[in-house]
């Protein structure tokens, strides 16, 4: 590595700590309140299918597939590894806290996952009753893997944001595009409100973790990091994954990605030429 790559994460100050501590607060009764709700759910909406039409139909009514389908897009974590390289240079400690925080996520969903496996609506319900957008998903249902991932990256951006309107609009669009899962078909409502809580908590999780333990702050792990949104974006490349099909807003995120990244981290390469040249 070369020995000019500096990397500057802004200063922790107490008031900061603070801030993030109140910030993880509200994300814990934000959880509170999503639990609650699916417990009421549950117990008096009609189970575990309850309130699908009527948010399917709700859905149909105020968006269109197309823009249920680009959203929908946005809670697949390849695209939000990818969008990390926007303020990967900049903002280090938030990038460093989305990766332990999506390992922690990660971990969530998949003992949740193997361990409840149910079934989606497209194996349940006919096709008279069901609105389907996209591939005809069956299985794994709870909690919604695109709306965990979707409020793991926005829980995160939540807790180092300051700001109760930004707060706010984190949330409501992590909330549209958990919505969009419902809109295509593939979950139901109360997977929605498991994946929101459990990407919240994890979101809690791993940026108190990341309070204590900034390895990924140190230039070299920094860089290393640096390989899993690169792999993202191979993986987003190589298939949609169950994802409605939608290649230029892949190629879109990319793009701009990818640009941003070189751009951000140009003086890697000019240090590396001046280094070849025997300029230290």
């Amino acid at each position: 590595m070369s020995r000019r790559f500096l990397l500057q994460a802004p200063r922790l100050t107490v008031e900061k700590q603070r801030m993030q501590l109140r910030n993880r607060y509200l994300l814990l009764a934000v959880i509170f309140f999503l639990a609650s709700a699916g417990m009421l759910l549950l117990q008096f909406g009609g189970g575990y299918m309850a309130a699908f039409g009527i948010l399917q139909q709700f859905t149909q009514q105020i968006l269109s597939d197309t823009v249920w389908m680009w959203l929908t897009r946005f809670g697949d974590e390849r695209i939000l590894l990818v969008l990390t390289l926007l303020f990967a240079r900049r903002r280090p400690d938030i990038f460093w806290a989305i990766m332990v925080t999506a390992v922690i996520g990660g971990l969530f969903s998949r003992g949740i996952k193997i361990n409840v496996d149910a079934l989606r609506p497209p194996a349940i319900l006919g096709e008279e009753l069901l609105h389907l957008v996209g591939p005809a998903l069956k299985s794994h249902s709870f909690p919604s893997g695109h709306t965990l991932s979707t409020f793991i990256f926005c829980g995160v951006l939540f807790v180092y944001t300051t700001g109760r309107y930004k707060q706010l609009a984190l949330l409501l669009l992590a909330g549209l595009i958990a919505l969009s899962r419902v809109a295509l078909g593939v979950h139901w409502p109360i997977d929605l409100l498991g994946g929101a809580a459990t990407g919240l908590m994890a979101a809690v999780l791993g940026t108190w973790v990341v309070s204590a333990w900034q390895a990924g702050l140190r230039p070299r792990v920094h860089l290393a990091l640096l390989i899993v949104p690169l792999l993202a974006m191979i993986a987003l490349l190589s298939g949609d994954d169950g994802n409605p099909h939608a290649p230029l807003l892949v190629g879109a995120v990319i793009g701009i990605a990818l640009l941003k990244a070189l751009y951000d981290y140009r003086d890697l390469f000019v240090s590396s030429r001046k280094s070849e040249n025997g300029v230290a």
